[in-house]
């Protein structure tokens, strides 16, 4: 059994939360249900707000063992006149400064009931109040993590670990100059691309040249919206896209359709997977728990952010394919050239259901990156005149960078999608239907494999629409319902192992407790010179037995040797 403790100050709401979101650390390390996850950061979050709210300070402690949590949170406060009275919504005894904040609805021990599977209240006037609740425990069933795209070179890498510091889910190592790549842990997210000066880090399995596509003479040509509005101010996407219709392939078009597609599948009121079934109440403790926003299955990073780390919401996610998988699956048994900018969507396509390989006799899909098109489509584009010049037009939609999609929060960036995350997870954005989110800052637009900044390509993007609208069609004259029909996700989303330290949760809170202890003996500089991120990445390496505790240069002997 692990025990923690935590103190908890008065009036402290920039750090309020702290204690609840480390118990979650903790029960995600283990490898816990992602309802029970959830429920106890619920309560645990409500009965800690308590103490910052009416009390003069306290502390929550939590024992973990591998079936049930217990949580108990005491504090030094004015007490509880009426417990009976105050288990009723609504009744509330919080100041006007907390009030202006936000808290104190008279929720706080409603929820906590609601979240439990056992709760105690006692307290004394003038003496305090200790809340007590307990959530029994079960492992979560995980699917196997996909393989990744991400491709690390030692030959070229520096030693400069930016990547280190950049990686949202730190699965990235470098060690005796050799960047290595946890693949459990990645997202695919090109966030390390960007953060590589010398291009140590890239996409596996691209090309390079649309010379090397297999069936250019058949494959249809896929590229992002976002390449289009980056060959300069001369050249406006609608032009960019004839262009690249002029390269040797029968057809060429964006992934835009199949965007669009995808939303308006995830968006449906009363369809499987529309927002209007994800915004009703969870089916947890008694269904009266909101399940808090759709998370449209828009960019493939967030997809796997979201399996990886944030479990309880994998249920959010839609059951709709997104774009690249739409793109894939209407092709069915044709050529396919895919220029992609980011890690994700080369896995999403060679992960596909609808291709066979072409050992088997199955069409090709080959990926390029976005470079691959630049000196081709250039001297498309400054060679002769390529039809006549059309005239910017009003932008017939919201362009992805923007905050908001109608009703739907547009999030970009991948660590502001994690705070929002965090925000859904603890059940604090109720009054959103959906959020569309993207690991890139600006969305795919400021994917650091294409050429322009994204507040530029998306000013170009959005005052051309209404002509590459007309240009682009549905994705290679496909129908509505053929799109629609394509953006049916065939295997549901599933939350991945990932951050579980053992399939067995008895030895997984053996090892969280030798955890906890090494990033105790360790300095808590997080200088990355060990190799690791941060501190406690190390002790996880450690505790993994990918690494040992004297990588640290600041550690003292004598504890390196008790580790051993």
């Amino acid at each position: 059994m692990e025990f923690v403790s935590y103190e908890i100050e008065s009036n402290d709401f920039r750090r309020a939360g702290a204690a609840s979101r480390a118990i979650k650390e903790h029960l995600k390390h283990i490898g816990a249900e992602a309802d029970a996850i959830r429920r106890t950061m619920i309560a645990s979050y409500e009965a800690e707000m308590n103490v910052v709210i009416h009390s003069v300070g306290g502390r929550l402690e939590a024992s973990l063992s591998d079936t049930r949590i217990d949580v108990n949170v005491v504090d030094a406060g004015p007490g509880i006149p009426d417990i009976e009275m105050a288990m009723k919504e609504g009744f509330s005894t919080a100041t006007a400064e907390a009030r202006a904040l936000g808290f104190g609805a008279g929720m706080g021990l409603p929820n906590i009931q609601r979240s439990s599977d056992r709760l105690r209240v006692t307290s004394r006037p003038g003496e305090g109040t200790r809340v007590s609740f307990s959530v029994y425990l079960r492992p979560e069933v995980t699917s196997v993590a996909p393989a990744i795209s991400l491709y690390a070179s030692a030959d070229r890498c520096r030693d400069c670990r930016a990547c280190l510091a950049a990686c949202p889910t730190q699965a990235l190592r470098v060690r005796g100059g050799r960047p290595m790549v946890l693949e459990h842990l990645c997202i695919d997210c090109a966030e390390c691309i960007s953060a590589c000066a010398t291009g140590a880090l890239t996409i596996r399995d691209v090309l390079t040249s649309v010379d090397d596509v297999k069936a250019r003479s058949t494959a249809a040509l896929v590229a992002p919206p976002a390449l289009l509005a980056g060959f300069g101010s001369d050249y406006p996407p609608a032009r960019v896209l004839t262009a690249m219709g002029r390269l040797g392939f029968p057809q060429a078009h964006t992934a835009r359709p199949f965007e669009e597609a995808v939303r308006r599948a995830a968006q449906a009121p009363g369809e499987a997977g529309g927002t209007a079934a994800a915004s009703d109440p969870a089916v947890t403790a008694g269904g009266e728990i909101p399940a808090g926003p759709a998370i449209l299955p828009m960019c493939p990073a967030i997809i796997n952010l979201v399996e990886l780390k944030f479990p309880s919401l994998v249920s959010s996610i839609p059951p709709v394919a997104s774009p690249w998988e739409a793109v894939e699956a209407l092709s069915g048994d044709a050529a396919l050239a895919c220029v992609v900018s980011c890690p994700g969507q080369r896995s999403v396509l060679a992960a596909g259901e609808v291709h066979k390989p072409a050992a088997e006799g199955g069409a090709t899909i080959d990926c390029l990156l976005p470079e691959a098109l630049r000196s081709p489509v250039m001297v498309e584009l400054t060679g002769p005149a390529i039809g006549g010049e059309p005239a910017p037009a009003a932008s017939a939609e919201t362009p992805p960078g923007t905050q908001m999609r109608g009703d739907t929060l547009v999030v970009t960036g991948i660590r502001h999608v994690m705070a929002v995350l965090e925000e859904i997870e603890n059940g604090l954005l109720e009054d959103i239907p959906a959020i569309e989110a993207y690991a890139c800052e600006g969305g795919c637009f400021g994917s650091p494999l294409l050429f322009e900044d994204y507040h530029v390509a998306l000013r170009r993007w959005s005052r051309d629409l209404a002509q590459v609208q007309t240009q682009d069609g549905n994705g290679g004259a496909a129908s509505a319902e053929a799109l629609l029909a394509a953006t049916t996700r065939r295997r549901p989303y599933a939350a991945r192992p990932g951050i579980r330290l053992d399939p067995d949760m008895g030895k997984a809170i053996q090892k969280l407790g030798r955890l906890q202890a090494i990033v105790r003996s360790l300095p808590g500089r997080d200088c990355g010179t060990c190799g690791a991120p941060t501190c406690a990445a190390l002790a996880e390496d450690v505790v993994m037995e990918r690494a040992t505790i004297g990588l640290c240069p600041y550690i003292a002997p004598e504890k390196e040797d008790a580790e051993s």
